[in-house]
């Protein structure tokens, strides 16, 4: 989740460059990406929870960033 929403952690290949895809644009993720960590995590349900917790954390890191970008804005004069 946290390698998703930006943070800068050691995360091994093929995980971090599709937890990373995830996170800056999730639409480019390709099949053969989702392939390689099928692969590497040795099934389709730990490819899922893998892919699951980095779109997680995305959406988690864009929470944040709409939070803040709303925080301290005031109801407009009636």
């Amino acid at each position: 989740m946290a390698r998703s929403a930006g943070a800068t952690i050691s995360v091994e290949n093929p995980y971090d460059a599709l937890a990373r895809q995830i996170g800056e644009s999730s639409y480019r993720v390709t099949d053969a990406q989702v392939e390689a960590v099928k692969v590497a995590a040795g099934s389709d349900k730990a490819a899922f929870e893998m892919v699951f917790a980095a779109s997680v954390g995305a959406g988690l890191a864009r929470w944040d960033a709409a939070l803040s970008a709303i925080e301290g804005l005031d109801d407009a004069p009636a």
